[in-house]
């Protein structure tokens, strides 16, 4: 018999644990079962059909899925705050490397300016200003909670 890994959900506790394993030991054809609650993981051996395995889990307030499936759009192990940090990422990167250029080019490397701000420095330093109030708008969670 072969052991298949299961992803399970939901569960906070030790008594958590025991009620997935002893729902899934229910299930005809289960062998073991062994839960594991720092990794939310299961690993099931025997002849059971994987979907009675997960519908015993939901049956017990849990949610399961294979490992290795795809995570549903509504899954609470789904990683949703990476996407958004690269989004914030490569914006922020955008508008520096362009508050660079207009800050430093022209005097470290002799970089051109547009004619407009050539000895207009007030130009110049509200140009400055703007892109760097969009920087802090665009990471403005990380002023609000610390990280």
């Amino acid at each position: 018999m072969e052991m298949k890994q299961y992803s399970v959900t939901g569960m906070s506790c030790a008594a958590c644990q025991a009620r997935v394993e002893k729902a899934v030991s229910k299930v005809e054809g289960v062998e073991s079962c062994s839960v594991s609650l720092l990794t939310n993981s299961m690993g099931v051996t025997g002849a059971a059909d994987p979907s009675a395995i997960i519908a015993a889990v939901r049956a017990a307030g849990y949610g399961a899925r294979l490992k290795g499936e795809k995570a549903a759009a509504d899954d609470p192990l789904r990683d949703t705050e990476t996407p958004k940090l690269i989004k914030r990422l490569t914006a922020s990167a955008v508008f520096l490397v362009l508050l660079m250029y207009i800050t430093m080019g022209h005097n470290m490397w002799n970089w051109p300016l547009p004619k407009f701000f050539e000895h207009n420095h007030l130009a110049l330093t509200l140009t400055q200003m703007l892109i760097a109030l969009i920087v802090m708008a665009i990471n403005n969670r990380f002023f609000i909670s610390g990280f």
